[in-house]
């Protein structure tokens, strides 16, 4: 899956860096949101839940003031920017290296677009793990440009509705691909894979 589909639209995630403390928290409470990019050029920062909270309700706890007219801009954070071509697995690398922390996705113009962040990512892994209908087909990729893009190919000739896929680190001279299909589409698109010179590795 690639980031421009799961991401979170730019109009549903932008508030202005002159945003009070208290209206960015109830923007973000209403939307449901963890994550705000701040309206700006270039826009490359965010503001989290968890940070406006650490100086609202967290300067109460510590003894102090809060701050709820302070400008959301005076708390951003600067983050990384992939385009909206890039697989999931690389959103998810960059999320483990910066925790709680989100990724701003770009179109092919360098726009940026969307923002993609745990939240979106957690649904997109819920959803896998509720797909209880579909079957989990593991086989060898050649680590060969075009090799996952050809086993998705042969899946698909078969007619089944492909409802997620994986691709692992290289390992050697190969990686490790992981399709979900429905249960009922499972042997023939393992034929296929078998037929197209994949090894199942399951």
């Amino acid at each position: 899956m690639l980031l421009g589909s799961l991401m979170l639209p730019l109009d549903r995630s932008l508030v202005s860096p002159l945003t009070p403390l208290g209206e960015a928290y109830r923007q973000l409470l209403d939307a449901q949101l963890t994550c705000l990019v701040l309206d700006e050029q270039p826009r490359g920062r965010i503001v989290r839940m968890r940070s406006i909270l650490e100086h609202l309700a967290g300067a109460v706890m510590h003894g102090m003031k809060a701050d709820p007219g302070r400008p959301v801009a005076t708390i951003a954070e600067h983050v990384e920017t992939l385009p909206h071509t890039a697989p999931l697995e690389l959103a998810a690398k960059a999320l483990w290296r910066r925790p709680s922390r989100a990724v701003l996705v770009a179109n092919d113009a360098g726009e940026v677009v969307g923002l993609l962040g745990w939240p979106q990512l957690n649904r997109f892994f819920d959803e896998i793990l509720d797909i209880e209908y579909a079957a989990r087909l593991h086989f060898r990729v050649g680590d060969r440009p075009g090799e996952m893009a050809r086993a998705l190919g042969a899946v698909a000739a078969t007619g089944a509705n492909v409802q997620a896929t994986y691709l692992s680190h290289p390992q050697g001279d190969h990686r490790f691909g992981t399709i979900y299909v429905p249960g009922d589409a499972v042997q023939a698109a393992r034929a296929a894979l078998e037929a197209a010179g994949f090894a199942m590795a399951e």
